[in-house]
């Protein structure tokens, strides 16, 4: 399976946008920036293509140095920038609220809530901490069966017993 599979479409873009609103990059610059923010690094096969889709979209442009070429946004690929970075904010209230409600389900405290948004959040709360793809596939997964279960108030409390025993595995397997 590759990042492809478990990326949400513009993933990449996402990136190269966000990269690039810190000033011009060339590739490999580029490459380096993303594995920096995300911990994966888009081959050289991926990044190239996109660069010149979002050129061709009139985004980012570009400038010839010697031997290499440095990428930088335009006004336009700037505006999109910021739509972007206002989508993930959005974004994050969304998951600090399912936060919430799956919490409310199995009767944490908010001082155990924070705990869990912090764990998914990077100290500088620019993002998801990216982990082992097995393993993000799998929370990508339960969260998912878990959001389809608990629409059916019938088994919230089968839901909250399943979640509770896993939360004691869990802390269990942390030595707590």
């Amino acid at each position: 399976m590759s990042m492809k599979d478990i990326s949400p479409r513009g993933f990449l873009i996402t990136c190269i946008l966000k990269s690039l609103k810190n000033g011009p990059k060339h590739g490999y610059e580029l490459i380096k920036s993303i594995k920096e923010e995300t911990g994966w690094g888009p081959s050289p096969g991926a990044i190239y293509p996109t660069l010149h889709n979002l050129k061709e979209r009139g985004l980012i442009e570009e400038k010839k140095d010697d031997r290499r070429i440095s990428y930088k946004l335009t006004i336009k690929g700037k505006e999109m920038t910021e739509k972007i970075e206002e989508n993930m904010k959005e974004m994050k209230n969304k998951f600090h609220n399912f936060i919430s409600i799956m919490g409310q389900i199995i009767g944490l405290k908010e001082s155990e809530l924070k705990k869990i948004r912090e764990i998914h959040y990077n100290k500088e709360g620019k993002g998801f901490i990216f982990l082992p793809k097995d393993i993000k596939i799998s929370l990508f997964k339960t969260r998912d069966l878990i959001s389809k279960i608990a629409k059916d108030e019938k088994k919230h409390k089968n839901l909250k017993n399943v979640i509770d025993e896993l939360y004691l595995k869990l802390k269990k397997l942390d030595g707590e």
